[in-house]
């Protein structure tokens, strides 16, 4: 059988497309790639961005800035990348506050996370944990609880994201418990206040615990897991006595929706290499994070069942979309 000329045309086209689809994929990244950490310095999304841009550098040989652009519970930094080029070198790091609980927490969504933004890798899992300061009078979980019901609307826990906020309202509802909510912009100001007693406990993710219990000035009294932490055996898990309160979050890096398929594959790729690799997997698990990679479909699963999640959780802890 003879092919006629458009037949070999549209043959050599197709060839053509596919080199160039090839060859655009074996170029990424083609140049700085940036990754925007949606809080403030110093927390635990900043520390694992920086882990991980500087494990994708070595393994490509091009720049991964992170930037750090914080403010209204992770939506600043989450818009910047959406308005960025879907190029995939602009790139978020997603968390649980940003991609889970925003869509529940928020009346009016400037984002879709499930429209606009896709998981192109999980990076690790962790717990929560409720932390007190080492000068206050709580030694226990049940010291905190009985003071609480002592002292009705007298103590007052702080939150500066999702993550510390949804806790703090389930504990507070599961509990039948009477405190104050003191919200914060700034991570690092919450800390402070409480190391000062302005405030009189917080949740927050392990990983950000972990660090400052070396000071000595904190102590964790409980941890949100299903079961203890081994490397804190003699803390007991909050469900152990109030059934039903179990968090946890994640990491990841996501992009836009919009970018083209064969580049967050590549994407994908890459992240989990890293959080799989010696220099990333082990330091991961010394702040008590699970590293967790997965492909791009399981990752795409995982998240609409998070967002699912924890509009459930957000629900049950009595929480209004504001």
């Amino acid at each position: 059988m003879q092919l006629t000329r458009r037949a070999c045309g549209g043959i050599a086209a197709a060839s053509l497309l596919g080199r160039q689809a090839e060859a655009q994929e074996q170029a990424f990244p083609r140049e700085q790639v940036r990754i925007v950490a949606p809080f403030a310095a110093g927390g635990s999304s900043d520390f694992i961005a920086r882990l991980m841009a500087r494990q994708m550098q070595a393994m490509t040989g091009k720049p991964f800035l992170v930037e750090n652009l914080a403010g209204g519970n992770g939506v600043v930094g989450t818009l910047a990348v959406l308005n960025a080029p879907a190029d995939g070198h602009t790139v978020l790091l997603g968390t649980t506050t940003t991609l889970s609980a925003n869509p529940h927490l928020l009346k009016q969504p400037p984002y879709d996370a499930a429209r606009d933004f896709m998981l192109a890798c999980p990076i690790g899992l962790s717990a929560g944990c409720l932390m007190v300061s080492a000068t206050s009078p709580y030694g226990s979980y049940q010291d905190l609880v009985a003071d609480l019901r002592r002292h009705p609307g007298q103590r007052n826990s702080g939150w500066f994201n999702a993550s510390s906020r949804i806790p703090a309202a389930l504990f507070k509802r599961l509990g039948q418990l009477d405190f104050e909510e003191v919200s914060y912009k700034v991570f690092g100001n919450a800390i402070s206040d409480l190391r000062t007693g302005l405030i009189h406990f917080v949740f927050l993710d392990m990983v950000a615990a972990d660090q400052y219990l070396a000071s000595g000035e904190f102590r964790v009294l409980a941890v949100s897991m299903p079961r203890r932490v081994a490397r804190w055996p003699d803390i007991p898990a909050m469900n152990e006595t109030m059934p039903g309160f179990e968090m946890g979050g994640y990491w990841g890096i996501a992009l836009r929706s919009t970018t083209p398929r064969p580049l967050l594959h590549q994407i994908n790729r890459l992240v989990a290499a890293a959080v799989q690799s010696e220099a990333v997997a082990p330091r991961l698990r010394d702040m008590l994070v699970e590293p967790t990679a997965m492909d791009l479909e399981a990752a795409a699963t995982y998240a609409a069942v998070e967002r699912e999640k924890w509009g459930r959780l957000i629900r049950l802890a009595g929480i209004e979309p504001e």
